[in-house]
């Protein structure tokens, strides 16, 4: 402790000791150099601390610019495209189904998947209306997939009942002629229509950009059963819809047949890759 109160080093104690043994050494003057030679060695040090630390972060960062290292090889990757088709989701599902079809299931064996390149006869893209005319747009066709849903017969409903959905893409103004052909063909249903009561038919019925329907009566009596037909395009995208269904209110079944194939057009729509 000197003086003042404040702890002393051992330098410091020991100039002290020395002035005390001999008076002739100036112990302050020694003490101040002796300070300050020990500031100067710290602050060397921090000094020498701080470079080594900046070298450290400097280093990795510019190491790969230093002559004679490699450079490291940079490749882009291009992203996957989706390829072009109609995927599983761009059907219906049976959650919609059910809302003209109550309790009906799956049918594997109304679903039908034409992948592009396909023979594009295998889309059958040339079934009429309410006769099985071909539409000669075979070559139009890019890619198609249908699903089906069913419910077996009673002794209530002594039909089986179903509900069939083939969304096809197409080019060059395909899907606009799908939709012609099938309305000019649908002007025949009224008075030839093979294996059913004439049809009746609404050449354009709002559903999409363009479309046509027609529904017919294929068991009458008490508890009819009615056959109702949308085929609508939206863009390139064409959706054929088909329902045969039991149902005492004819016009009420129409209505929502057209319901649902709009619920299938805006689907389409959004899920084929063109």
């Amino acid at each position: 402790m000197d003086e003042d109160g404040r702890d002393e080093d051992p330098l410091a104690r020991a100039l002290r000791a020395l002035g005390s043994s001999d008076p002739g050494v100036d112990v302050v003057a020694l003490t101040a150099a002796a300070r300050g030679r020990s500031r100067a060695v710290r602050r060397r040090r921090r000094t020498a601390a701080g470079a080594v630390a900046a070298v450290a972060v400097v280093l990795p960062l510019g190491l790969s610019r230093w002559p004679g290292l490699e450079q490291p090889v940079r490749t882009r990757t291009a992203a996957p495209q989706p390829a072009v088709g109609v995927p599983a989701a761009a059907l219906l599902d049976d959650a919609a189904v059910r809302a003209v079809l109550p309790s009906a299931t799956a049918d594997p064996g109304l679903s039908q998947v034409v992948a592009p390149g396909a023979d594009p006869d295998e889309a059958g893209a040339g079934v009429g209306l309410c006769r099985d005319d071909v539409f000669g747009l075979p070559a139009t066709v890019v890619a198609a997939r249908s699903a089906g849903w069913s419910l077996d017969a009673t002794v209530v409903q002594p039909l089986q009942q179903s509900v069939t959905e083939r969304v096809l893409l197409l080019r060059d103004g395909g899907a606009r002629e799908f939709v012609l052909q099938a309305r000019e063909q649908a002007g025949e249903c009224a008075a030839d229509a093979p294996e059913s009561a004439p049809w009746r038919v609404l050449p354009g019925s709002g559903v999409g950009d363009d479309s046509v329907t027609g529904w017919t009566t294929v068991f009458a009596g008490e508890n009819p059963q009615h056959r109702v037909r949308v085929v609508a395009r939206e863009g390139d995208a064409v959706v054929d819809l088909t329902a045969e269904v039991f149902a005492a209110d004819e016009d009420a079944l129409v209505e929502r047949v057209q319901e649902l194939a709009a619920d299938a057009l805006a689907r389409a729509a959004a899920e084929v890759t063109r």
